[in-house]
């Protein structure tokens, strides 16, 4: 803030300040804002400086010609801003490394062969239900297979299960098993 400005607020806020040009119209200002007077202006516009201003505000871009600043319409703004979002988001999600995408292990998959797939998964499946464990069956392309959670730690009845039919542990819980029929 410079000496002129400070000056001035001190005139305004009723501050004693040297007698000038600039504190004079603080002052001014003062009273009439004390008294009610719709104007200060003690001195007529100077017609000149103002189109000065104007020329230059227009040279310098701050506005275009002699038009008054636009407001946009109420609609404009919230548009404007939806579409930035969206491409805000857009960016953003580009950004984001791809998931990973994961496949069946070919190494915890239990491969069986029997010579009627359908009637082991059958039992299999019976064998776990009885032993509490919610498993699934499946049919595709020729192949019988069961899905199941396993509860962890293993329980004695599941452990028994998987032992009499000769299938490791797995070791996070998931069993599945792929049954294809004996040629």
């Amino acid at each position: 803030m410079n000496f002129d400005d400070q000056t001035w607020l001190d005139a305004l806020a009723g501050r004693d300040t040297a007698p000038s040009a600039i504190a004079r119209e603080a002052l001014a200002l003062r009273a009439a804002l004390r008294n009610g007077e719709p104007s200060v202006i003690t001195h007529p516009p100077d017609q000149a400086r103002e189109d000065a201003l104007i020329a230059r505000a227009v040279s310098e871009g701050v506005i275009a010609g002699h038009a008054r600043p636009r407001r946009w319409p109420g609609w404009q703004l919230p548009l404007a801003a939806s579409v930035l979002l969206a491409v805000g988001a857009g960016v953003f999600m580009q950004l984001q490394p791809p998931a990973p995408i994961e496949r069946g292990d070919e190494e915890v998959i239990v491969h069986l062969v029997a010579a009627d797939p359908a009637a082991l998964k059958r039992d299999i499946l019976a064998e776990l239900r009885a032993a509490g464990v919610s498993a699934t069956g499946y049919e595709a392309l020729g192949v019988h297979g069961i899905d199941a959670d396993l509860p962890m730690p293993l329980t004695p009845a599941v452990i028994r299960v998987l032992a009499a039919r000769g299938i490791a542990e797995p070791r996070d819980g998931v069993l599945r098993i792929e049954i294809r029929g004996s040629r």
